[in-house]
């Protein structure tokens, strides 16, 4: 592992490189090589589970079945767009996720009012390896002009807004970034994937799929990105990192919760979230 992509993951929070920090931030998204626009915004030929990605406060949220909503916890639970429906969150039902050692994490469920008529996403049982290929999607901008900075090629952000995917592949897989157990893709000219994507401001939330036996599972959370010292605000530069949190180490947690029974439209839970 490079010396400087532990210290840059350890500091994102704190030189606020979170992946829409705030609902103030300006919604950003995947910035995709291959784009051209309109490319990437409708559902892979081969899908991951793209149906059951929607937009939370304008960021980017994942429907896990059951009445149940996933996103980042610096996003927060909101109304809910699927498919054009909004869903509005069910009061007092947020949990934060946490840790092996009982610290939580940038990562929550909530319930939201209705269920829709989405699959149930499975949840990968372990963290991918390095090398392994993945699926990202997120809402936000469309990659703007390309760009050199730094000694580093890469793009601007655009204008216009959309909820799109792109791929990578996990570049470390054993991080804690700030308050997250995580892994990591890097964005690349040499050796990049055909739609090479980035996360940007505003992606937070966003779902990460990997395949796994043939199947797609859900394997992480966008929350952060690591830029270049001094790199220009609103831009994807290549060599930076996304750093996307491991749900294979939040699954019990996560199952636990989709398994207990609704009661007057809130959730009945025993004791405290597991850790």
């Amino acid at each position: 592992m490079p010396k400087d992509l532990a210290s840059r993951a350890s500091r994102l929070l704190a030189v606020a490189s979170l992946v829409g920090a705030t609902a103030a931030a300006p919604a950003g998204g995947l910035v995709v090589v291959s784009d051209s626009g309109s490319e990437n915004t409708r559902a892979p030929r081969d899908d991951p589970g793209w149906a059951n990605v929607g937009t939370v406060w304008s960021l980017t949220g994942t429907y896990l079945g059951n009445g149940w909503m996933l996103t980042a916890s610096h996003v927060g639970a909101g109304p809910v767009v699927l498919g054009g429906r909004t869903f509005n969150a069910v009061p007092e039902s947020t949990v934060q996720l946490r840790n092996s050692d009982g610290s939580l994490a940038d990562v929550i469920v909530f319930r939201i009012q209705e269920a829709p008529h989405l699959p149930t996403l499975r949840i990968a049982k372990i963290t991918p390896a390095v090398g392994t290929p993945v699926v990202l999607i997120g809402h936000g901008r469309n990659r703007g002009a390309r760009l050199s900075s730094l000694g580093h090629e890469g793009f601007a952000w655009g204008t216009d807004s959309a909820l799109r995917w792109g791929t990578n592949t996990v570049f470390k897989n054993d991080l804690r970034a700030a308050t997250t157990e995580a892994f990591a893709t890097q964005f690349r000219k040499d050796g990049a994937t055909p739609n090479e994507a980035q996360a940007a401001l505003g992606d937070s939330g966003g779902p990460v799929f990997v395949k796994v036996q043939g199947k797609w599972r859900l394997a992480g959370v966008l929350i952060a990105v690591s830029a270049l010292e001094k790199q220009p605000p609103e831009t994807a530069l290549y060599g930076n990192f996304t750093l996307i949190a491991d749900l294979s180490r939040y699954r019990l947690q996560i199952e636990k919760l989709m398994a207990a029974p609704r009661e007057r439209g809130r959730v009945k839970l025993k004791g405290n979230p597991p850790r």
